[in-house]
């Protein structure tokens, strides 16, 4: 509730502020529109004067010459002029005076030089307002004026007319004529600061009498629309309205903007900076409370040591830890009631905490042991900070610590875990090695010197490839393939044995049965390999033996198997043999020259293993070869009933797919895919060929039927096969020999049920 109360205050405050602000704003309204009246009243009252003075002054003029028309109906010129002239003096805004004895002009002065006014009859000549106001005064008797408006400016001139009766008769009875007074309107009315530019009044006349036509004589027009001030000027036979207002109009004052502006920013501000103090102010509160709650309910071990080493503060955290109740350990030493006096290395721990308050910064980390009240050994590992007073000097000690019991406990079994560990690695006769993520030594095994001559300086953080024969390399990486696929964010998925020739201190080569497995990160990115090899040499020499001897038995057969293939041809020659003698002739002769091509075969199939093989390459039309296979299967193919298919994609001549190869080798290693097939797609089933030009050449041999499981991981393999497979398994192993040769690989897809793809890729 309290805290609602205290954010209401800002809100309260900022309508006091605006009230405030509201009433200013009024107040400036009100005294500005005050002065504003009071200045647009006195000018008002001064141009009246001003008016009103040179209308006297002109009316003045008119009575002295009516005075003296009563006296000298008849003047002579010279009479008039001097008169005239001297009543004109105190009159400049007066252009002239005129007499018209019964309405014609009969004298003027100052005289014209044209002498076209002398003579006319005001009464029938001139402009309508003219005429018409003669004859109003003289029916009326009185003093008539018009103000002739010329222009768009303003009024251009003055007429004042004034009937004579000598005999002081009205209407026609005794009259004399006329006097007429033309007065210049601008001087009239600038003299009067009427129409000035410049003023911040402005001032404006408008004929008001009874020939009004709402005419605006003198200023600005549109003070009229400005609900100005007015008064009325008494003018003969008349009155004119006299309007004025403030230059700027009655707007509000200059300081009203500022004033709202200011008083719009300080009801802002105010509220704002007051909303800001109390937010700080409880959020400060509300800081020290959630402090006093963190501090209290943290999941770790809060202290404060004062310069004695005494205890003068710890949360409810480390009271349960310590075994202690509320407050007991206040006042207390540090060392001899939670850390013992000595550590285990026999130093005292008074001495250590010494130097820690003379010098936090030192050690602003360590681990100590510590004791509980029930004697219990626990391990703590502190984080130091000093604690200033207000002068900066060091008042105390802030310490944070974390329970690591079970981590030093673990850390224990760990080291007698690596103790037995490296106990087993050193003494076993197998190599044990490990792999970093970029495959290079970071453990072996002091048997690898036993074996191979190489120190371990020499081994650890080389590339594995280093120390492997090129042969070797492609099995290796073929391993980390196979690893790939089958390693996942759960864990390794699998492991590899292959059998790796390593080289030696000396450069001689020793073979290693060498089992890898990954080592994989919590996200499930491989880091390093794990291996165990064994010395696989004396085995290995073992088949190779076994190899010399069967190349010798192979190239022996050659000799026997040439008479065996000649013979046939002699025995034709002698002639007189019968069909059944020359059908066996044939069947021997066929399988004599089928036994050498094999044999033939498998010596090449050793060159190539120990790449030694040269090819001879031509260029090969691969879909002639590929139509030829076809039409060789043709009678496998009618008595499965499989459609097959081939088609080439890409390269120059869209249709045709040439590349340089050893002719007899790429025909036998698409003849072994292609036969394998078709015998193993089903009954009714098909198979297709798709020829890809673009960098490379890639074939790929789809059928329908896929590849056994048993026989998955080693299809590739030399003599692999599955149960129920009549071949030697040999075909798919001296394929993907054939092809590696050529620079090029071979590899087969199983991922989609039902069918097996086998692509060969090569390099154009």
């Amino acid at each position: 509730m309290l805290k609602r109360i205290t954010y209401l205050i800002p809100p309260l405050i900022g309508l006091m502020v605006a009230a405030m602000v509201y009433i200013g704003y009024r107040a400036d309204l009100d005294n500005h529109a005050q002065k504003n009246h009071a200045r647009v009243l006195q000018v008002l009252n001064e141009t009246r004067a001003t008016l009103e003075a040179s209308l006297g002054a002109s009316v003045h003029l008119i009575g002295s010459m009516e005075a003296f028309l009563k006296v000298n109906p008849e003047p002579s010129r010279a009479e008039f002029e001097v008169l005239a002239g001297s009543l004109m003096a105190d009159v400049p805004a007066v252009r002239s005076l005129m007499l018209a004895r019964n309405d014609v002009v009969t004298r003027i002065f100052p005289r014209p030089t044209d002498g076209k006014v002398l003579g006319r009859d005001l009464s029938k000549v001139g402009p309508v307002a003219l005429r018409t106001l003669v004859q109003r005064a003289k029916e009326t008797g009185q003093r008539q004026i018009l103000a002739q408006e010329q222009h768009s400016h303003g009024v251009e001139e003055i007429t004042i007319l004034a009937p004579v009766h000598p005999s002081g008769g009205k209407g026609s009875d005794g009259y004399w004529g006329l006097v007429c007074v033309r007065i210049d309107g601008a001087a009239f009315f600038r003299n009067a600061g009427i129409g000035l530019s410049g003023n911040d009044v402005i001032l404006a006349v408008r004929d008001g009498g009874l020939l009004a036509t709402e005419t605006v004589l003198a200023g600005d027009p549109v003070v009229f629309d400005m609900v100005p001030m007015v008064q009325t000027i008494r003018v003969p036979s008349g009155e004119w309205v006299l309007a004025a207002a403030p230059g700027g109009g009655w707007g509000g004052s200059p300081y009203s903007a500022a004033i709202l502006f200011g008083g719009g920013v300080a009801t802002i501000l105010i509220p704002a900076s007051l909303w800001a103090v109390v937010a700080m102010i409880l959020g400060r509160l509300k800081d020290r409370e959630r402090y006093y709650q963190l501090v209290h309910n943290a999941k770790s071990i809060i202290l404060r040591i004062n310069m004695d080493g005494d205890i003068v503060f710890c949360n409810e955290y480390a009271e349960d830890f310590y075994g202690y109740d509320p407050g007991e350990l206040l006042g207390k030493p540090l060392v001899g009631t939670l850390v013992s006096r000595k550590s285990l290395e026999g130093k005292s721990m008074r001495r250590y905490l010494d130097r820690l308050l003379n010098n936090p910064s030192a050690h602003p980390f360590n681990e100590t042991m510590n004791i509980r009240k029930n004697g219990e050994i626990v391990w703590v590992a502190w984080a130091n900070d000093s604690v200033k007073a207000g002068d900066g000097t060091v008042a105390g000690l802030l310490c944070v610590g974390t329970d690591i019991t079970d981590r030093k406990l673990m850390e224990e079994a760990l080291r007698q875990r690596e103790k037995q560990y490296r106990l087993l690695a050193e003494n076993v006769t197998d190599i044990i090695w490990g792999l970093d993520a970029d495959y290079r030594f970071t453990y072996v095994s002091p048997s690898d010197e036993a074996v191979r001559g190489f120190k371990r300086y020499d081994v650890l953080g080389r590339p594995i490839t280093d120390f492997l024969t090129p042969a070797s390399r492609r099995i290796f990486e073929d391993a980390l393939r196979v690893l790939d696929d089958a390693d996942g964010p759960q864990g390794p998925g699998t492991s590899v044995t292959e059998d790796l020739e390593f080289i030696c201190a000396d450069g001689s080569t020793v073979w290693l049965e060498s089992h890898l497995g990954t080592l994989l990160s919590e996200e499930g990115e491989r880091i390093g390999l794990q291996g165990v090899s064994r010395d696989i040499t004396d085995r290995k020499l073992a088949e190779a033996l076994r190899d010399d001897v069967e190349r010798m038995a192979r190239h022996d057969l050659k000799t026997p198997l040439g008479a065996v293939i000649s013979l046939p041809e002699e025995i034709r020659k002698i002639g007189r043999l019968s069909a059944p003698q020359e059908a066996m002739l044939k069947t021997i002769e066929n399988a004599g020259a089928t036994m050498l091509e094999l044999i033939n075969r498998s010596l090449d199939l050793y060159k190539m293993e120990c790449g030694t093989y040269v090819l001879e390459r031509t260029t090969v039309d691969v879909l002639d070869v590929l139509e030829n296979i076809k039409a060789e299967a043709l009678p496998q193919i009618r008595e499965k009933g499989i459609s097959m298919g081939i088609e080439a994609r890409g390269g120059p001549n869209p249709g045709s797919a040439v590349i340089s190869a050893d002719a007899e080798l790429f025909r036998s290693m698409l003849a072994n895919l292609m036969v394998n097939a078709i015998q193993a797609s089903p009954e009714s089933g098909s198979v297709s060929v798709l020829i890809e030009l673009e960098r490379d050449l890639t074939i790929t041999i789809r059928n329908q039927g896929e590849v056994p499981c048993s026989v998955r991981d080693t299809f590739f393999d030399k003599y692999s096969t599955s149960s129920t497979a009549r071949g030697s398994g040999l075909g798919t192993y001296s394929a993907r020999l054939i092809a590696r040769t050529h620079g090029g690989d071979i590899n087969v897809e199983t991922w989609k049920p039902g069918e097996t793809s086998v692509i060969i890729t090569l390099p154009q």
